[in-house]
């Protein structure tokens, strides 16, 4: 086992014990452990443990931007705000993640990755207008997510606005809402831009 996947581990196991800040030193420990999606999936779960729920979320739709087809941090955005039951939120917030790392389904950095699904991607100027949603119309259907990045979704004044552009995703694509993501602008995106990224079902050509 390399240097960085045991560093992971350590994390996991030391998050596991609620010992966050030493979980956080093994994460931090070399730029190869924190720049992973691992790291940050972890880092996001004890932000979750910690009651900082804003902040996981946000680093989960940072996984997302980059990853969409992350399952783990996919999951993790949809589950939050459901009432636990039976099994503790730690167990169930750690284990699962821990059971994958070691088995090496979440261990994407470390093992040979699967094909990523196909994307397609679009870039808008701003908020779009009919034709834009319009032109949508052959992917309807064909399209298992959603990653919109934007500083136009930093703006909480804008609420509203995403909520309504969220709809329009779906109704245009078929597609439940909770399978469109809202992450934040790509170093270097322009303005109020929308990038768009489609990752299409197994299959779609």
């Amino acid at each position: 086992m390399n240097e960085a996947k045991t560093a992971l581990l350590c994390a996991y196991t030391l998050a596991r014990a609620h010992r966050y800040a030493d979980a956080e030193d093994c994460l931090f420990s070399s730029t190869e452990v924190s720049k992973t999606v691992e790291a940050t999936d972890l880092l996001a779960r004890i932000r979750m443990e910690q009651g900082d729920v804003a902040e996981a979320r946000r680093l989960w739709q940072s996984i997302q931007s980059i990853r969409p087809e992350h399952e783990p941090s996919r999951i993790a955005l949809r589950n939050i705000g459901r009432p636990s039951h039976g099994v503790s939120t730690r167990t169930k917030v750690f284990c699962a993640a821990l059971l994958a790392l070691l088995i090496g389904g979440a261990a994407g950095f470390f093992c040979s990755p699967k094909a990523a699904p196909k994307v397609a991607e679009i870039a808008w100027p701003g908020i779009p207008n009919t034709a834009a949603i319009e032109a949508l119309a052959p992917y309807r259907g064909n399209v298992a997510q959603v990653t919109l990045s934007s500083a136009f979704f930093a703006d909480p004044k804008r609420v509203a606005n995403r909520q309504i552009l969220t709809q329009l995703l779906s109704d245009a694509l078929a597609l439940a809402p909770a399978d469109i993501y809202l992450g934040e602008a790509a170093e270097g995106q322009d303005g109020e831009s929308i990038t768009v990224r489609l990752a299409l079902k197994p299959g779609v050509k």
